[in-house]
């Protein structure tokens, strides 16, 4: 089992994981434990008949499992959702029912299985169908994607896709590996990671980044009729203002530049700075926050 163990953890730390990368790891956790894990229930000399008030950690032991295998019954049939398609106040899901759900397949195990899931087929085709690159915007019809395209002039090869989507595995697997996908939430995207989380939000998805800041970071073209409909030109400039906030500036360059010795001894001593570091992810709010100035100003009474 030791065995075992390291060498699953090896594999793990070597292939890497997801999101939640602590789960990669449970099972190699599991197997190393287990030899010192092991809890005795010793049983009185006359069998269970001659079990007495005396035999207290028979008792104890015994309690504990039947209480944690019944819980875990519970749990099991009572905090997870039913139907595969809402989400219960407590955040737990189903993940497998969902997406069984939603992508059609019985087992959706598979990068071509999630081409039926909700909008990534079309994100395949529009990628496909724009060589001169774009941000690519999720609709709230989930069924194809608002497409901010790059400026004028266009260079050789097409200036490149980003794809702004919550579901980072499926979109991933689908596309080519020159594409940059990034999240509202930041579990890959560190300037939303660092927006302030939303009050009663879900775990690991309680962050939501408007998609002006992602225009002016990606480059993309910021004004109608090139930009997707719903979105506010007057936003997207404040976005840019926000942007310079040097706080803001200096996190983005420490992951950005070059890993270079200067830079490793620089992000270490400033480790606890951006770690704590928050923004606001109202444009405006966050001027304010930073002491900026205020493209659009408010009239004066």
């Amino acid at each position: 089992m030791l065995g075992s163990g390291f060498v699953l953890t090896i594999y793990a730390l070597r292939v890497g994981g997801d999101f939640m990368h602590g789960r990669m790891l449970l099972p190699q956790l599991f197997c190393l434990l287990l030899p010192v894990a092991v809890v005795p229930i010793r049983l009185p000399e006359g069998g269970l008949r001659a079990v007495t008030a005396k035999d207290w950690s028979f008792a104890v032991i015994t309690l504990a499992l039947l209480g944690t295998a019944g819980w875990a019954l519970f749990a099991a049939n009572t905090t997870a959702i039913k139907s595969g398609t809402k989400i219960s106040a407590s955040g737990i899901v189903d993940e497998r029912v969902y997406y069984v759900l939603n992508t059609g397949h019985d087992h959706p195990i598979l990068a071509e299985d999630y081409l039926d899931y909700p909008r990534v087929r079309a994100m395949v085709n529009n990628i496909a169908e724009t060589p001169d690159g774009g941000l690519l915007l999720n609709s709230p019809s989930f069924m194809f994607w608002y497409i901010a395209p790059p400026p004028q002039p266009i260079p050789d090869g097409g200036a490149g896709h980003t794809v702004y989507f919550l579901n980072l595995g499926m979109t991933s697997m689908n596309v080519p590996l020159d594409v940059r996908v990034i999240d509202q939430m930041g579990l890959a995207y560190p300037l939303a990671a660092h927006t302030d989380r939303l009050t009663d939000g879900r775990i690991g998805h309680d962050k939501s980044l408007y998609p002006d800041w992602v225009v002016v970071d990606t480059g993309m073209v910021d004004r109608h009729p090139w930009m997707p409909w719903y979105m506010d030109e007057k936003w997207v400039t404040q976005a840019r203002t926000a942007m310079s906030c040097p706080d803001t500036v200096a996190l983005n360059i420490s992951y950005r530049d070059p890993l270079t010795w200067g830079r490793f001894k620089h992000n270490l001593i400033h480790a606890l700075h951006f770690a704590k570091y928050r923004i606001d992810r109202v444009p405006k709010y966050e001027i304010e926050r930073c002491g900026l100035v205020d493209p659009y100003p408010q009239p004066q009474r």
